[in-house]
């Protein structure tokens, strides 16, 4: 007589679950990017959670465990949200302490690491997608997101559809950035993805996306030597923004560049003027 294996054929709890997720949020609208960043974040919660099932309690825990892990507060609202969302799916209604947001930006990269990062990239592709995303200021899924046909390069702009938001925008960039971005055209093959031709695609004939992304900047930073924390968000961000702020640049033009809907969104990086301010001071309050 034969003996039966002991084996389980079921699908795993937490698969079903992720995908009912990701069908909830996909009905509610929710843009891919925020598809994508709300799965791995409940997927690390249900780890979290091991073999018991997601319940309020184990959500409240988590997030006590986020806080103890020294996580800055917007990493944790981030968290938050997402677990909000999956229980509201549930029928259950979870509310987490709100966490001021700080109001001033951490870190970014100097002009001298940025050049730095792109002295040590030796690949045309690359250094394409770094140039285009610092100077036109673009989230790493806006930047995966671009097609060929976004680009403008005798007005030295592109067009970002489908932004934060869902919302379509402008945005410039450098003499520099279009220079490359001629050279890095001028030997890209020319292919298409489900009828469109992605501008940056990867060698395996796919769209980069943001931890793709993430993972080139690591690796560039790395290379360069430079230890500062900081990812993609940082590098085509934050440092911009700052740059301009430190090199006097107002704060009405920075907001319209960053795409930013609140000017208390870009007034984080006022505390980077303490130089600027004491110079305009000095040189337009006179008698």
């Amino acid at each position: 007589m034969k003996q039966k294996l002991e084996v389980s054929w079921g699908v795993p709890n937490t698969d079903n679950k992720l995908r009912q997720f990701k069908r909830y949020l996909r009905d509610k609208g929710a843009r891919p990017s925020t598809v994508d960043d709300y799965l791995a974040r409940v997927k690390k919660y249900f780890e979290f959670c091991g073999n018991k099932d997601p319940s309020l309690e184990l959500a409240q825990e988590y997030r006590d465990h986020l806080l103890d892990r020294n996580l800055s507060n917007s990493s944790v609202a981030n968290y938050s949200y997402a677990i909000k969302n999956f229980h509201k799916m549930l029928g259950q209604d979870i509310k987490f302490p709100h966490l001021k947001r700080a109001n001033e930006i951490p870190y970014f990269f100097s002009s001298f690491e940025v050049n730095k990062i792109f002295d040590n990239i030796n690949n045309i592709k690359h250094i394409a997608m770094f140039k285009t995303a610092f100077y036109a200021c673009l989230r790493a899924s806006e930047l995966c997101n671009l097609d060929v046909e976004d680009l403008n390069l005798d007005k030295l702009a592109l067009v970002v559809r489908n932004g934060k938001g869902g919302k379509t925008a402008i945005c410039y960039l450098s003499e520099e950035a279009v220079e490359t971005l001629r050279e890095y055209l001028a030997v890209r093959p020319d292919f298409e993805i489900e009828g469109r031709k992605p501008l940056f695609y990867s060698d395996y004939g796919s769209r980069f996306n943001r931890k793709e992304v993430y993972r080139l900047v690591i690796h560039y930073k790395e290379t360069a030597g430079i230890n500062k924390p900081g990812g993609a968000h940082v590098l085509f961000r934050h440092t911009p923004a700052s740059l301009m702020v430190q090199n006097g640049c107002d704060l009405l033009t920075i907001q319209q560049v960053m795409r930013h809907n609140h000017i208390t969104t870009t007034m984080r990086y006022l505390h980077l003027a303490d130089d600027i301010k004491r110079s305009k001071y000095d040189k337009f309050l006179k008698l």
